[in-house]
């Protein structure tokens, strides 16, 4: 298909130049034996490992942490003789996105480096996957040179080229000047035709901000009108940052044209609206939920994005200690009874919800959910969305859902007295119930349902746990700085695990985490289980401050506990975990 190695004397006629082929002598695991990446015994019992799980050496040993993405790189660098390219510090050209579709660079990890002399090289993180793509010899110029790189730097290299601010500076700067020239021509038909990312329009500038806002991990985009400008803004770890903006006049039109995506009302301006739709471009496909909501200078929007693959993960993944997930786990396993998550909007609770409902989902359980929204749907679950307009109520839900006999049910959130009686009810019934409420903590849960007006008596004979949680940022892995903990700190988080002196580790910042320090985040729990002591408790009236010394007495771990056992692992900062756990 292409030479592997710089020397371009024997490619052949010009008719031959992308007739490619790819032969090696040398087996992957003797290229990290001659690298010492690995001593042999690890690359016999990976052999044997990747055979059970049918996975290719390289991605075994890299989904088990014991090989780097550098190194793997390197190592097929080695094996298939192509020359490795760390693209750390080299200069990109946005301007070679034109020659190679976004949706083949994002899908297939793939990036036009360099277009000299009738070359056009391109770097790749996987020598066979690339030998798929025949059709490239249709789509690129001249003749082709390959490089290899870490998979993450051409990702992040491909979003910078695909989405930097300039492209999208030009989409604006030449929508500005045809919106001077002719207002019709951001009319309507505009707004709703086919999308062409090559050509400057309100479709490619929406899809840049999407993009943009995936490449940078973000849950959330804000579009908020101001005077001067409108600001476009995304949730990155808990923490807004702005991505681009544009002039106030294109505002209408990118409006529209997101509420058109969202089969909402274009005309409507003056009241808020709900919606959504499905983005399949970018590096991810992604269900977008959209809310408007009219302001002094126009709609602000906010796009959630709802990323699938987060919500098929297990409790480990979302920051579970081993001691809490083992309890959850016998607790998913009862018969009946019902189980609160709690915590303020944004911590969690949904991903909780639905890691919960991936460990019990079964062919023989007949499980039916109540939703408001349905973030992510389930083969097999029965799942059920709320609709107020339409009379569909939380509460009237369930009064059906309890005639379809269920096993499990869960409800999306508990807002009222009736849906509380009726989840605790259910409980007492014979179903293992799940659901969500906002409180603080775990043993204030009680105390905001007795005030909704549930029994105190239901509480007690109903009520198996209550799960609180709240999210803090992880710690950048490639920047994090490693320090002694202070004595001022040891006293502040007020616990005997952690003495003046206990190495921990503290945010820097740098340029895969845009220099917050931070990537990704990851849940604080604590899990107050409801034994006979507590039951008595709830029926005497007893107050939190005597719940919770019983709790501590009998091994209950809280969120701050659980936030130190993660400074400790070198997971979250110090900082972090005061925030939550004030």
């Amino acid at each position: 298909m292409f030479p592997m190695n710089s020397d371009t004397s024997n490619m052949g006629s010009p008719a031959e130049k992308k007739s490619f082929s790819l032969s090696t002598h040398r087996k992957f695991g003797e290229v990290l034996h001659d690298l010492k990446f690995l001593n042999q015994e690890q690359i016999d019992s990976a052999l044997e490992r990747s055979a059970e799980k049918r996975m290719r050496l390289g991605d075994l040993l890299l989904a088990e942490g014991l090989l780097s993405e550098d190194q793997v790189a390197q190592a097929l660098s080695a094996q298939y003789e192509i020359p490795y390219l760390n693209l750390e510090g080299v200069p990109l050209d946005s301007d070679l996105s034109r020659h190679l579709p976004e949706r083949m660079a994002r899908n297939f990890s793939l990036l036009p480096v360099s277009f000299e002399d009738g070359v056009m090289t391109l770097t790749s993180h996987d020598p066979i996957q690339f030998l798929k793509l025949e059709n490239l010899k249709s789509i690129l110029p001249g003749q082709i040179e390959l490089r290899i790189s870490p998979k993450s730097q051409i990702e992040n290299a491909v979003g910078r080229i695909y989405n930097d601010e300039h492209s999208v500076d030009k989409i604006v700067k030449h929508l500005s000047k045809k919106q001077s020239r002719k207002k019709t021509s951001l009319s309507l038909t505009a707004v709703v035709g086919p999308y062409k990312d090559s050509a400057p329009s309100i479709e490619s500038l929406v899809n840049k901000f999407i993009g943009r806002a995936l490449m940078d991990r973000a849950s959330d985009i804000h579009i908020d009108p101001a005077e001067e400008k409108v600001r476009v803004r995304g949730r990155i770890d808990g923490i807004l940052h702005e991505l681009y903006s544009y002039p106030p006049e294109l505002h209408q039109s990118v409006a529209s044209r997101i509420k058109v995506l969202s089969n909402l009302d274009i005309s409507e301006r003056r009241q808020p609206q709900d919606g959504g739709f499905h983005h399949s471009g970018g590096t991810r496909p992604v269900d977008i939920r959209v809310s408007t909501l009219p302001t002094a200078y126009g709609e602000k929007l906010v796009l959630r994005l709802l990323d699938k693959e987060k919500m098929k993960g297990n409790l480990s993944q979302i920051g579970m200690s081993p001691e809490i997930e083992g309890e959850v786990q016998t607790l998913l396993q009862r018969p009946h009874g019902i189980i609160f998550i709690t915590g303020p909007t944004g911590s969690g609770k949904t991903t909780t919800l639905y890691s919960m409902l991936n460990q019990i989902n079964a062919i023989e359980k007949n499980i039916i959910t109540v939703e408001d929204p349905i973030e992510f749907k389930f083969d097999v679950i029965n799942q059920v969305q709320v609709n107020e307009k339409a009379g569909l109520s939380f509460a009237g839900l369930l009064r059906n859902i309890l005639r379809q006999d269920p096993d499990i049910v869960m409800i999306g959130e508990v807002r009222d007295q009736e849906t509380a009686d009726l989840a605790i009810r259910a409980a007492l019934t014979g179903h293992l119930v799940l659901s969500t409420i906002h409180t603080n903590d775990a043993v204030s849960t009680p105390t905001r349902l007795m005030d909704m007006g549930v029994e105190p008596f239901l509480l007690a004979s109903g009520l198996s746990a209550i799960l609180a949680q709240r999210l803090v940022r992880v710690l950048c892995v490639h920047c994090r700085k490693r320090v002694p903990l202070s004595e001022a700190d040891a006293k502040i988080l007020g616990t005997r695990f952690l003495k003046a002196g206990t190495p921990v580790y503290e945010p820097v910042g740098c340029e895969k985490c845009l220099h917050s320090g931070y990537q990704n985040r990851i849940a604080l729990f604590e899990l107050m289980r409801v034994d006979d002591v507590v039951r008595r408790a709830f029926i005497e009236r007893k107050p939190e401050s005597e719940i919770l010394q019983h709790l501590m007495e009998n091994g209950f771990i809280s969120m701050r506990q659980d936030g130190v056992a993660k400074i400790v692992a070198g997971i979250t900062s110090i900082e972090e975990v005061l925030k939550a756990t004030l």
